[in-house]
């Protein structure tokens, strides 16, 4: 019997178009479900139960049919939620727009058919690409407060220095992660041979995809191709830089959307994404808006952690964005930062909280009444950060923000109470872990 047969099919809770057209790639080359999957079911294994990677140069097919893609899509066709979609399961309880709900909507002109390819163990008998997520490896310019060294290489010198000891790795990881480089092998042309006969939208991550060479490889194969004009561009950047041989790129391109991380206004992004420099990101975002015709841009969106350091001083980045563009999204995209713990806002005593969520709620009553139409997904993202606000995490975990806070800045020269003034001043209560570090002088 194949699933097309059932009549219940399109209306599981749980149905995500992602384990029939999508691969992922991450940082380290690993073959993954999905960029929102969490923990150890999001990494994909052969039979043996050993992870599947770019160097074993796996076909549409044998990707797609593995294993761990097969019982995906039969727990989905079930109506069960797997185990690597806790991300979304808990969005949607909050009502919130998903990861699912987006690729829904994107790829689900091919839901009849791949359901109508489908056996009941899961089998698609004629697997195609029509999505490819590559993370180019983890080159990058920035060593973000939230990061580590598998998508920051410049993080793998000082990560054990600063992080409390249950968050540190191995040397030997921290080593491979700061040497290891896989779009330097064969696996990226292979890999993009792979997906080009039926690929729609192509995605960058990095890392920080607009300074690795490789991204410019990638996007001279879609043009060798005859593709290009026929493939969607993404983009995850910090859009410190806009390369000019990228800006010529993209115009053949069908069409590009730029997801901009950008953390806050001013000096607080500068503190969270360091050493990026405000002046870059705000010239470069009115060059994405200047250009918005001539480059083919589709979308351009600024997609924000929310985490401990910024959740006090979002309106300032709600004010410019509303204020400073024509087609640049006028709302940030609200991400509520999951890991590290210590960083989340769920660490934040009540009393913090409950200023946080009058802000956000203010933050919403703003942006439903602007003149510029603000899509209501976008808003849907200030009610997934204001349902992270109603839990909370143990005292430990504010004991290691506190730690991580003073024992990075003193290993970049930086201070978190300079950045958040008002954080700083409503914590002051709490009870701060004595020093374990060595008195001297700041790097």
């Amino acid at each position: 019997m194949r699933y097309d047969e059932l009549t219940h099919v399109t209306e599981t809770k749980s149905l995500c178009m992602i384990p029939w057209l999508h691969r992922f790639t991450n940082e380290q080359g690993l073959h993954l479900l999905c960029c929102s999957g969490t923990g150890a079911a999001n990494v994909l294994r052969n039979e043996h139960g050993q992870p599947l990677n770019v160097d074993q140069q796996l076909t549409d097919a044998a990707l797609l049919n593995s294993p761990d893609m097969k019982a995906v899509r039969v727990a989905m066709l079930r109506g069960e939620w797997p185990a690597a979609c806790e991300r979304c399961r808990r969005s949607e309880e909050t009502g919130a727009v998903s990861s699912r709900h987006h690729m829904n909507r994107r790829f689900g002109h091919w839901q009849m058919e791949a359901l109508a390819g489908t056996a009941e163990d899961g089998t698609v008998d004629r697997p195609r690409v029509r999505y490819a997520d590559i993370r180019l490896g983890n080159v990058c310019n920035l060593t973000c407060r939230m990061c580590g060294p598998s998508a920051s290489r410049l993080w793998a010198e000082h990560y054990n220095e600063v992080q409390p000891k249950n968050y540190q790795v191995p040397a030997q990881k921290l080593t491979f992660l700061r040497d290891h480089n896989w779009v330097k092998s064969r696996p990226l042309a292979f890999l993009m041979e792979q997906c080009l006969p039926s690929l729609e939208s192509l995605h960058f991550a990095g890392g920080e995809p607009l300074i690795i060479p490789e991204m410019l490889e990638a996007l001279d194969l879609c043009m060798q191709s005859g593709r290009a004009d026929q493939i969607d561009l993404s983009y995850n950047t910090n859009i410190t830089v806009i390369p000019d041989r990228v800006a010529r790129l993209w115009p053949h391109f069908r069409s590009v959307s730029i997801h901009c991380s950008v953390d806050g206004f001013g000096a607080i992004n500068d503190y969270i994404r360091r050493p990026s420099q405000w002046n870059d990101v705000d010239r470069n975002l009115h060059l994405l808006d200047q250009n918005f015709k001539e480059w083919k841009l589709r979308l351009v969106g600024v997609c924000t952690t929310v985490q401990m350091y910024n959740v006090l001083q979002l309106g300032e980045l709600f004010d410019y964005l509303a204020g400073s563009f024509q087609h640049v999204a006028p709302a940030p995209v609200l991400i509520p930062l999951y890991e590290p713990a210590y960083l989340s806002i769920r660490v934040l005593p009540a009393r913090v909280k409950e200023i946080a969520r009058q802000r956000l709620l203010a933050e919403r009553s703003k942006a439903r009444a602007s003149k510029r139409p603000i899509h209501e997904d976008v808003l849907s993202t200030i009610d997934t950060t204001l349902a992270y606000l109603n839990e909370s995490l143990p005292i430990k975990d504010l004991m290691d923000f506190l730690y991580f806070s003073e024992k990075s800045d003193r290993e970049f020269g930086d201070s978190w109470r300079r950045a958040c003034p008002e954080l700083a001043r409503l914590l002051r209560g709490a009870e701060e872990p004595a020093p374990v570090w060595d008195d001297g002088p700041r790097k």
